[in-house]
């Protein structure tokens, strides 16, 4: 049987990990430190649910061949090395890949006058956000929402996509992204979001 390792922060987080807990799957919890403060606090969440709390460079120890991690908003690299020890590891991306590959997906969207975003839940390679995709919820959205009600959406759609394919991640297709239809923005392209910034304009 598969047993999952969950890392991350916030909402999205705890209800992977209260998902998979109810399913007899879950192995542990990586925390993604430090915890932002306008996030709920995951770490707390498990001490309070007996969740195994695993340092991040201690996790190979329990990984084998029947172990798949799940990264939520995870903000550290995961090196080729670490990726090859899962069976799969996966990642929830608040953006419709290929598209909005890289950071703050929701505000280039919202910047870009997009009328429709999403969330990817894909495989995990050596780039970034290039791996094949296994699911995806696609939504409205619309230039007078601000970025916070497109976050919301996103975690609604996240938790779609974990009860939906998590747990199926065995015998879902593998659909390899279009990288002609692709698009990036890193960090150095911050700046350049004007108004877009912030949760709020």
């Amino acid at each position: 049987m598969n047993k999952y390792i969950v890392f991350g922060r916030g909402e999205l987080a705890i209800f992977a990990l209260n998902f998979l807990q109810k399913n007899s799957v879950l192995k542990g919890f990586v925390a993604d430190l430090p915890e932002p403060e306008w996030q709920e606090s995951v770490v707390a969440y498990c001490l309070q649910e007996n969740i195994k709390v695993i340092e991040f460079h201690d996790v190979g120890n329990y990984i084998d061949n029947n172990t798949i991690g799940v990264s939520i908003y995870f903000r550290k690299i995961f090196k080729t090395d670490l990726i090859n020890k899962f069976k799969y590891i996966v990642n929830i991306h608040n953006g419709p890949l290929p598209k909005y590959r890289g950071v703050n997906p929701i505000n280039w969207a919202l910047k870009n006058n997009e009328n429709s975003h999403g969330v990817t839940l894909h495989h995990i390679d050596e780039g970034i956000d290039t791996g094949d995709i296994i699911d995806q919820e696609i939504f409205s959205i619309s230039s007078n929402l601000e970025v916070i009600d497109v976050y919301k959406q996103c975690i609604n759609a996240g938790k779609k996509l974990i009860e939906n394919s998590i747990l199926k991640i065995d015998t879902l297709p593998r659909i390899v992204q279009n990288d002609s239809k692709s698009s990036y923005y890193s960090k150095a392209d911050f700046d350049n979001l004007g108004d877009r910034k912030s949760f709020k304009r």
